[in-house]
């Protein structure tokens, strides 16, 4: 059966208008990458906007955008061949034309609006005139905040935050400053944070006084308080409402503060739950919207100012979901639903009633899937959860192979999926399983710490559990299991696969974190400091080693098969990982099994970084592989 190409509308690409309209990013049947569209208040679809390769056929992609309070701007970055070297530009939805830019350096989604619609803030790189080839480990250090009108030489563009402005000084020169505009509270807040790392310090400043040479900075708190972003779609890290801001405190399981902004040594808990890890604060008109966890379920309540505690919205389906970011001038939420065994669908919430969105047409599942959850005892006894999902009416007296994979870092959940990129596994017979190994966000903060820098082993030691549980209660036998693990995910399976070479048939390892021992000295080795580790510290030196896939592979042991995919852009795992880790393997496994390498050369971090030509030849190579390894197939 061929390779179907899907329409995958992703929550967090996704922005909702005040007048009803929303515009997002998406990749229809006749894009070859993303482009930008508008869905009218009637539902109507229409694409605006795509950038041209360029003069020397670059491919350029859109990285990310945020609309102007005005519905007719847009502020979005485009990069080159995936390397994320974005320059930020200015799109006019009525004309489809670009009319401002390019203004290099801007890395990040960071961008806010005045209620003008003339003016925005936005991070940018010290050092502009960046090659995305380029190994500078000082690439990040010094990023400011700055002013932009449309129209103006951005070289003219004012500091407002960062450790450039005197009121905001004291910000390590490493942190990556961000600045948010809340418009309807008159106030803009200014956040910093040490890289990766989810904890921030917060700042406020009046709005009105944002253009002013010197911003009068208020330091509230700093990132040792412990408020912090959770890693999901949608989140806001401050909400403002009834004059008080709104945080989540991520310790344990985590909770929701407010704060008085003339007393913000005096929070107020808003919701805790010792059985519930808070992972999600969106605000809206008509109060604030809280995703919380449960295991592996999620619920969704609302908060409304005033009220001793927030109510529970019921939802049609029982699982998880992705929230779209809110939006203040908004009544209710928007919300995507994610599951194992059918396809994702959007849901309007609003007074309560909840009541499905059709963004485009979502297509028949195509296939009867089962799912499971069960929890697995790791190495040391924690109980590791673990999702199965095989086709409906499989003889359990006969074992499946198996597809396992995980990811374990930056406190990011794996969450439930399904799509075109799973379908043709489960057409061949081949169950699907993901380890949500410690280092992850699933169960809350505490998950995350239990394996970050000294204990990082125990993500791939939850990764062999998961595998060996797998084979013992007979869904799969080793010799027809395959691991798979991308960016930070690749280092959870490469270390695990070098631990047990003998427990996997194949392992897959796309744009992999596989020799960190190298990765400091890299332009994105720095951020990830507070996430692995600093090799300038000799026993940080240690862990890091711990964590190296390369310099794990041994002479004379039989290894699986393997296969690796890589952008040749790669701005966070250079591709040269892959390459050195492969060479290695080659030239040290005795099993005789195929060690193979797919370079996209337009391709960065994603596989869907590249034009669709280039991701469908990349997914070809990928299922080509599985049937090889798993179904013996030529």
């Amino acid at each position: 059966m061929p390779l179907t190409r899907e329409i995958d509308i992703k929550a967090s690409r996704y922005r909702r208008l005040p007048s009803g309209k929303a515009v997002f990013l998406a990749r229809m049947a006749d894009d070859t990458i993303d482009a930008i569209y508008v869905r009218s208040a009637s539902g109507k679809v229409a694409r605006v906007f795509a950038p041209a390769p360029t003069p020397g056929s670059k491919i350029r992609t859109i990285a990310f955008f945020v609309p102007a309070p005005d519905e007719r701007h847009v502020a979005l970055t485009i990069g080159e061949n995936g390397s994320e070297n974005n320059a930020l530009y200015v799109l006019d939805l009525k004309t489809g034309k670009l009319i401002d830019g390019p203004i290099p350096g801007a890395r990040f989604q960071a961008i806010s609006w005045w209620p003008d619609s003339r003016r925005f803030v936005y991070p940018r790189l010290r050092d502009t005139d960046t090659d995305s080839g380029r190994a500078d480990a000082a690439l990040y250090a010094g990023q400011q905040v700055y002013a932009h009108t449309i129209g103006t030489d951005w070289r003219t563009d004012p500091v407002v935050f960062g450790h450039a402005m005197p009121s905001s000084a004291d910000i390590p020169e490493s942190d990556f400053p961000e600045v948010d505009i809340h418009a309807d509270a008159g106030l803009a807040f200014g956040r910093h944070s040490a890289g990766v790392a989810q904890e921030f310090g917060l700042y406020v400043a009046p709005l009105e006084a944002l253009g002013r040479p010197l911003v009068p900075w208020r330091r509230l708190f700093g990132a040792d308080a412990g408020y912090g972003v959770p890693r999901t779609a949608g989140t806001e890290p401050v909400a403002v409402l009834n004059d008080r801001i709104y945080l989540t405190k991520l310790a344990g399981k985590g909770a929701i503060h407010s704060i008085e902004l003339g007393n913000p040594q005096q929070p107020v808990v808003q919701f805790a739950d010792p059985n519930s890890v808070v992972i999600g604060l969106v605000p809206a008109a008509d109060g604030l919207y809280l995703q919380v966890q449960e295991g592996l379920r999620q619920r969704l309540l609302r908060l409304v100012p005033g009220d001793h505690k927030p109510s529970t919205i019921r939802l049609p389906f029982d699982g998880q979901f992705d929230l779209v970011q809110g939006d203040v001038r908004i009544d209710g939420v928007l919300l995507r639903d994610r599951s194992w065994t059918a396809r994702s669908r959007f849901w309007a919430i609003r007074d309560g009633v909840v009541s499905e969105t059709t963004i485009v047409p979502v297509p028949p599942d195509g296939i009867e899937l089962s799912a499971e959850e069960v929890d697995v005892p790791s190495a040391d006894g924690t109980r590791v959860p673990l999702s199965i999902v095989y086709p409906r009416g499989w003889d359990r007296a006969q074992p499946l192979p198996f597809l396992l994979t995980g990811y374990a870092a930056y406190g990011i959940n794996m969450r439930p999926t399904f799509n075109d990129n799973l379908l043709p596994i489960y057409r061949d017979g081949i169950g699907y399983a993901v380890c949500h190994a410690r280092g992850g966000g699933e169960l809350g903060d505490e998950w995350h710490r239990a394996a970050m820098k000294a204990t990082k082993h125990l993500s791939w030691e939850d990764f062999i559990a998961c595998a060996e549980w797998l084979v013992a209660n007979g869904y799969t036998r080793s010799d027809r299991l395959v691991a798979e693990g991308a960016s930070a995910g690749g280092m959870l399976v490469g270390r695990a696969m070098t631990e047990r070479p003998d427990l996997f048939a194949g392992v897959h390892l796309a744009f992999g974190l596989l020799n960190p021992m190298r990765a400091e000295s890299q332009a994105n080795g720095a951020p990830n400091i507070a996430e692995v580790g600093s090799i300038a510290d000799p026993d940080e030196a240690r862990w890091i080693y711990d964590m190296d896939t390369y310099l794990h592979v041994q002479q004379g042991v039989a290894y699986p098969a393997v296969l690796f995919t890589h952008g040749w852009n790669d701005a966070r795992t250079p591709f040269w990982m892959s390459a050195k880790t492969a060479a290695r393997l080659q030239a040290a496994s005795t099993s005789g099994k195929p060690v193979l390498m797919n370079i996209d050369y337009e391709g960065g971090h994603q596989i869907t970084s590249g034009t669709q030509s280039n991701v469908s030849g990349t997914k070809a190579v990928i299922r080509a592989f599985f049937r090889r390894v798993l179904l013996g197939a030529q």
